[in-house]
Order: C-alpha cells, then structure tokens, then sequence
C-alpha cells in the first residue's frame, strides 16, 4: 500500500474554489462529484442527509453548503463557476434535490454528510463521506460497503453480490490496469463483495465489464489535482526540526527541500511545480486585489461582511494607526474576504486563508522592495509549515476550533514572512512556533447573518500577527517550543474545546443575545430566499 501524507497542491492550498468554506463548501462538493461519478449518470433526484448534531446543522447556507453539496452532485467541481447557479441548473435538469436533517449513522464525523441519487434510468446509489477539512474528505459507506476512498486516485468498483468473481479473474482485471496503486476486497453479510482497484490512470471500464460479465461495474473520479501513483516516494520531512536538519545535511534553502518535498509526494517535475506555485500566487494575487480593481458582482447576501471600500476610504484620509505596511496588509485581506463569484480563491487551509497569507506577504514584499522570486521561496515554505501541519493535526475548526483555521495561516505567513527577509532556519522556525502558540484556544463559532463576525477579526489577526511574529523572530526571540510541540498543544487544547465552540455556531460570540438576534434574522432570510425542497 502506498503512504499516504499531506502535499502542497492536495491538501495545504487545495482546493482551487469558488468562494466558501473549503470545509463547508468544497469537501461536500467534492463528496457529491464522488457520488455522481458513482452513479454514472445523469441525476433525477438528490437527498443529501446530515447530522442535526454535527456542524452543517448550525450554519446550513452562511458558507454556501447547500450550493456545494447540489454543484457536486450535478458533477461539478468546487473551482466550477456554475456552482453559484446550481439550483437553477437542477431546475432546467428537473432534478428534484433536498437537505434534510436526520441521524447520520454510518459516521460520527461532525462533518459527514450521506448522498442519495437516483438517476434517469432509475440506477440508484448511497456515498457516506466526511469533509475532513481544508477540502479534503474520505469517503466510509459506498452503497452500504464500508470503503474509504480520500479522492486521490480513480477506484474501479466491483459490486459481487453473489461473490461469483474468483481471485483468478480478479488478477487479470488487475493486470489490464494501469498504475495499480491498491486493492481490496470489503465483504457485507447481506450485500456480498465489493472489490476495489485503485489506480493513477483512468482505465476504460468496458474491458473490465467484458471480464465478469452481469457483475455491476462502476468507478468513482479523482477530485484532487495531484494523484497518487504508486511510485510515490515517502515523506521527506514531519516536523520543521527534521526539514532543518534537511537543510544543512544538503546545504539547501528550506524553500529548495520543500520544493524536493513536493516532488516526491507529487512525482511532479521541479519545473512544474514551480510553475503549479505561480499560480497559486497568481490566484492569491487575484483574490486579495479584484475587490478593489476589477468591477465583479458579489454575491447576493445583505449579511456579507464587506468592509473594503470602507477601509481604503479611512486609509486614502490618512487616520490610519497601524503605519503603512500593516494598513496595505488589512486592505488585501479585506478584498480577499469578498465573496466574488468566478474569482478563485486558494485555502490554505481555509477557505479565505491563502488570501490572507498572500496579503502579509505582498504588504511585507511591497514595503522591503522584495523580489517576486522570494515572495515564491516565502510561498514554498508556508506550504511546508501547512504540511506539517496536516501531519499533526486537522486543520480545522470542526476539530481544534479557530486555531486550526486562523491559527494554522497566521503561522504558515509568518514562517513565509521570515523566510522573505532573510531569517535562518532556526528563525523560520522559531516564527512559526511563535505564531501558533499564541492562537491555542481559539474557538470556532462563527455568527450566521453576523457580517463575517467574529471570523474577520481573527483574519485581520493572524495576518497583521504574522508580520510581528516574524520580527519578534528575526530579532532572535526564542519560540522555546519546536514547531511540531506547539501542534501537539494546539491539537491537544483544541479537541477539548466544547462541541458548541467547534463549527457550530452553538457557542461563544454565536450564543450571546445580539448572536442569537442575528442568526435568527439570517436564516429567516435565508429560508425566504431558497424555495423548492430547500429545507
């Protein structure tokens, strides 16, 4: 079986998205594609179940949930701009969709969801699956067989309801496929066998129908961009103490091992993720400057908490406290809090996160007169220190709140900030400890209808903070905690928050008098808005 680990493209500025939660919105959507590639088929009807315990529940519609779940479904991907059409597009389809809120038994993930589609030839199929946040997700229950399938790869499904397929023709289905990667067999008392065959390649599934033939044949798509091929080597590096060691063994920049990360865990050429990285900048760049110079509609909801045009109108005054680096830094995270249909954003692990770690970076890059080539470096070693991250903990405010969030992106820039200036390694890393150790115990509870509250403060935190934390860094400030210590404590205080602080919008800034006040006025306008079978 090939190792599997966090990755710069797949998991740490991953997904490529329309505006949303990367938890919220791209893993459901990514988790609906699944489905519909399982079902092979147009769809006619869409149930999707979710928890009334689990974090869709609190928040349903803030972070666009409904909008991915009904987009993946109809086969679309979370960078897809026909997402924000989706249920008009189910209209012109006459496909029949709902949401509701019933026990979800197959997993007691906070963020699992059950598909139900039906398609036009009245095939049906069951996908239970978990948004494990920052986009990624892992699928448990295929048409009642347990199978865990994380996207990563094309996974050929043989449903044996008989067991009628011997080893024999298993092999040789094996032996027409290309780039095996993994496979298995799952067997259930009352639905059979279900065998699987991941692969890199996509094969063509006729020739594999031709072998056992009455048997039902079907395949679940990849939805991450970097697939896993079964030459893919092991991880370089888990902890910023080993990439260090890395670094002075090879006498290398950080940037440069963390690039040599990325190709073993890719089988990427250097040159091409290089350019995968420009991109990213690319998009970043796009997503923290096109409120501000391009003339795009937002999207329509009175609750956004656009505050922009009102920040560069007090900055053009000249009443700004913060000095010009910090202010230029709160412009571009502004503009990447713009919900702008068609203009991607990157995560990093949140939705907004890589915008926000873009704008520390171009303010700092802006005011030092850094080169384009080091905002790069500083980019490749945010995506180490993401990683990292991934490896330790889930980045995510389901699970260690906002820490896992705002806190995982504040140290990821002020790592990429250091690195920029010129800091040693040992600084790199002191930067990062730095950061994360002060956003332990911050929780998730975003406020439904409450103009992006308290989340866009934390936002401007982490990245106006990751500009000081590099300095305090810099000027030979000792974190005392190596970077992987600081995880362990974050990811330890994080899971014994309260579930109410975690996602669901139950707790914190959520249950104060004026929370409540605005939730109630948000989903009333929300449920006004959405007719149909839009509960």
């Amino acid at each position: 079986m090939v190792e599997l680990y966090p990755e710069f493209f797949n998991d740490v500025f991953g997904p490529i998205m329309q505006p949303g939660s990367s938890s919220h919105t791209a893993g459901p959507c990514r988790l609906g594609f699944m489905a519909h590639s399982l079902l092979g088929e147009q769809p006619r009807k869409v149930k999707v179940i979710l928890d009334p315990g689990g974090s869709f529940a609190g928040a349903f519609g803030i972070m666009k949930e409904d909008l991915g779940m009904l987009a993946g479904a109809l086969g679309m991907l979370p960078d897809d701009v026909r997402l924000w059409d989706a249920p008009e597009i189910a209209a012109q389809q006459e496909v029949e969709y709902s949401f509701e809120f019933d026990g979800m038994k197959e997993s007691g993930h906070t963020n699992a969801m059950k598909f139900m589609l039906s398609g036009v030839s009245g095939k049906t199929v069951s996908l239970v699956g978990d948004s494990t946040g920052g986009g990624m997700i892992e699928t448990q229950v295929v048409n009642g067989f347990p199978l865990r399938v994380k996207g990563d790869t094309h996974v050929v499904l043989i449903f044996d309801g008989q067991r009628r397929v011997t080893r024999i023709e298993q092999d040789r289905i094996t032996g027409s496929l290309h780039d095996l990667v993994e496979r298995g067999t799952v067997e259930s008392a009352e639905l059979g066998a279900l065998h699987y065959f991941k692969v890199a390649e996509a094969p063509e599934l006729d020739p594999i129908r031709e072998l056992v033939p009455g048997i039902q044949v079907e395949m679940i798509k990849p939805v991450l961009p970097v697939v896993t091929r079964p030459e893919k080597k092991k991880q370089l590096f888990s902890t910023m103490t080993e990439w260090r060691e890395i670094a002075e063994k090879t006498g290398s920049s950080l940037s440069e091992v963390a690039v040599q990360y990325e190709m073993d865990a890719s089988g990427w050429s250097r040159d091409r993720i290089i350019d995968g990285m420009k991109t990213i900048a690319r998009k970043m760049h796009r997503v923290s400057h096109a409120s501000f110079e391009e003339q795009v509609p937002e999207f329509d909801n009175p609750y956004a908490g656009r505050h922009d045009q009102q920040w560069i109108a007090y900055q053009k005054k000249g009443r700004v406290l913060c000095g010009g680096v910090m202010a230029e830094a709160v412009k571009m995270t502004w503009a990447a809090l713009v919900c702008l249909p068609g203009v991607e954003r990157v995560p990093g692990p949140m939705g907004t996160g890589g915008g926000f770690i873009y704008a520390a970076l171009r303010a700092v890059q802006q005011s030092q007169g850094f080169s384009d080539d080091g905002l790069l470096r500083g980019l490749f070693v945010a995506a180490g220190v993401g990683a990292i991250a991934y490896t330790h903990t889930y980045p995510t405010g389901e699970i260690i709140g906002c820490t896992g969030e705002c806190g995982i992106c504040c140290c990821m820039a002020t790592a990429a900030v250091t690195e920029m200036a010129g800091g040693t390694p040992a600084q790199v890393e002191n930067a990062a400890s730095i950061a994360l150790q002060a956003f332990v115990g911050i929780p998730c509870d975003p406020v439904p209808g409450g103009y992006d509250q308290p989340c866009s403060g934390r936002e401007i935190t982490a990245t106006c903070m990751a500009i000081v934390f590099a300095d305090l860094a810099l000027s030979g400030k000792d974190a005392v905690l190596p970077f992987h210590e600081a995880l362990a404590a974050a990811d330890t205080v994080g899971r014994g928050l309260p579930p109410e602080l975690r996602c669901t919008s139950r707790g914190g800034c959520s249950a104060t008098p004026s929370g409540k006040r605005q939730k109630e006025e948000y989903f009333h306008w929300f449920h006004k808005k959405n007719t149909g079978d839009r509960t």
